[in-house]
């Protein structure tokens, strides 16, 4: 009886210690760790102010190599509405999973009424799930948990190693989720299979002029676009559901913004198999968040080849583009505003 009461008064004590280091990491070094770490308390704080809030990744951060003095998405949004203040919050790189945790610190005295939410296709499929910025957004995610004290998230920060990857792990990872990802419908069962036929010549939709370039193109749309949905294990299923249910909390009006891909170049490319796949991953996200009453912005179709800045799938738009996406969300909050 002696020993478990030394027991508990030891650690009574480490949780009081606990607590008084939190206390004075959070009132000393823990705001300068958030920025350095993070790079989002002063996007965070002009929220506070917003009427609108949109969440974006490279489709509105990125104009083009050295561009810097052109308007993005949100920031053409905001000079469409002249009633309303937009504030975006974009970086190359955002998913679901970080625009979740940028929710969750938005100030509980906000403004805002409606939240525009980027939803990127391809960010549902493992090769853009495992890439160069993973672990840069984990890390800022960690530090943005505040469901964690700060001491804590920091700690996890310096020592949780399991999701920081090499270059050649995250290589390593796509191509086990290629062969792990079951696809139900189709001549393939996975990406990888269906990846290495092409690429050998043995799933070949051309005719004789067919060319490497060609090839290699239609590859990287197998890599991009060759998967289904699993609504039961995705990670950005599981983001997107956590969206909801924060705006539903907030009363926020919410929108998904669907964001244009090269459906032509596909079907043109690899084949009808692929542009089926798409439907069907497109058509599951509709019902999933249409039922929760999200309305969802589907620019999917809305450009021509000559407005995407890349050859290979991306999510970088001329700002032509980006210009026409703004206006159909312009047109929809004009529309449909609870405001």
């Amino acid at each position: 009886m002696r020993e478990l009461k030394k027991i508990v008064i030891k650690g009574g004590l480490l949780i009081i210690a606990l607590v008084v280091m939190n206390y004075i990491y959070k009132a000393t070094l823990w705001q300068a760790d958030l920025e350095e770490y993070s790079g989002l308390t002063d996007e965070i704080v002009l929220t506070k102010n917003a009427d609108i809030l949109y969440l974006g990744d490279c489709s509105d951060s990125y104009f083009g190599d050295g561009i810097k003095n052109e308007k993005g998405i949100s920031q053409l949004l905001d000079s469409l509405l002249a009633t309303q203040k937009v504030v975006g919050i974009s970086e190359v790189g955002f998913h679901a999973g970080m625009y979740s945790t940028i929710l969750t610190n938005v100030p509980t005295d906000s403004k805002i009424k409606t939240v525009i939410v980027t939803m990127n296709l391809r960010s549902f499929a493992a090769t853009v799930q495992n890439t160069y910025v993973t672990n840069s957004i984990n890390q800022r995610i960690r530090m943005l948990n505040n469901n964690y004290p700060p001491l804590l998230n920091r700690f996890l920060l310096s020592f949780d190693k399991v999701k920081y990857n090499s270059i050649n792990e995250l290589a390593e990872l796509r191509e086990r989720d290629w062969k792990r990802d079951q696809i139900e419908m189709g001549s393939f069962n996975t990406l990888y299979d269906w990846k290495t036929a092409y690429e050998k010549g043995e799933y070949i939709p051309f005719d004789e002029h067919w060319t490497e370039e060609m090839k290699a193109k239609g590859s990287s749309h197998i890599a991009n676009y060759a998967f289904q949905i699993d609504t039961e294990n995705s990670p950005r299923i599981t983001n997107f559901d956590n969206i909801v249910a924060l705006v539903k909390k907030r009363n926020w009006q919410l929108v998904f913004h669907l964001m244009p891909e090269k459906l032509d170049e596909s079907k043109e490319l690899v084949g009808t198999e692929l542009t089926q796949l798409i439907a069907h991953n497109r058509k599951l996200l509709h019902q999933r968040y249409g039922k929760d009453g999200v309305v969802i912005v589907d620019n999917m179709e809305l450009l021509e080849a000559d407005e995407f800045i890349d050859e290979l799938p991306n999510s970088h738009f001329h700002y032509k583009g980006r210009k026409l996406m703004a206006v159909a969300l312009t047109q929809f909050l004009n529309e449909n505003s609870n405001q």
